[in-house]
This record gives structure tokens, C-alpha cells and sequence, in this order.
């Protein structure tokens, strides 16, 4: 379900398909493994991603908050060439509502 390039510190995920609740076992556990190892930059590439729900947006959340405490940032990569960086839970869910309206 998701693609995990490894260069270094940084950790780039990608997704190309829909993601719903199913998948957030496992994106909390690869975020969680990145977070827990120090990666840097830690980067979500939801640009082929067509719909996402709660249950993404709740792990997107819970792991910016915990990489913002830390001093780093989430970068989010979205349709229409939108980036963020992002440091807590609020900043995700406002970059996930201008590509993802209805989960955000």
C-alpha cells in the first residue's frame, strides 16, 4: 500500500491509491518506526492520493504533533504541487484541507 524510500536519515512515503481506515495500522507503524529512529526529513507524498479518511488524518496528526515536540517537521506533499511543513496536528489538518476537503 505504500512505497518507503530510505536515503540516509530522510524517509520519503508514498501512496497512489485511496486510504482509508485500513490503512492506518500500518502508516502509524512506519511513521512511528521513522519518528522513533530519528529520520530527517520524515516526507508524506500524498500527490496520486484520491481520497483519504479520519482514520489517515488521525495518524498524519498524532505523528506531527510528535515530530513538531521533537523540533523537526512533517513535509507534506500534495496535488497541484502543494508542500507543507509542518509542526503540529492543526497545521496538518489545514494543508489536508485544500487537498482533501471532506476528511480534513
Amino acid at each position: 500500500m505504500f512505497a518507503i524510500v530510505r536515503l540516509d536519515r530522510a524517509v520519503l512515503l508514498c501512496a497512489e491509491r485511496p486510504l482509508n481506515g485500513a490503512a492506518a495500522p500500518q502508516l502509524h507503524g512506519i511513521l512511528d518506526g521513522a519518528i522513533t529512529e530519528g529520520a530527517s526529513p520524515i516526507v508524506v507524498d500524498l500527490v496520486s492520493v484520491p481520497t483519504i479518511d479520519e482514520g489517515i488524518v488521525a495518524v498524519l496528526a498524532a505523528a506531527a504533533d510528535r515530530i513538531g515536540h521533537s523540533g523537526l517537521c512533517l513535509e507534506l506533499r500534495l496535488a497541484g504541487d502543494r508542500r507543507f511543513r509542518l509542526k503540529s496536528a492543526f497545521e496538518l489538518r489545514a494543508a489536508l484541507a485544500q487537498g482533501f476537503p471532506e476528511a480534513a
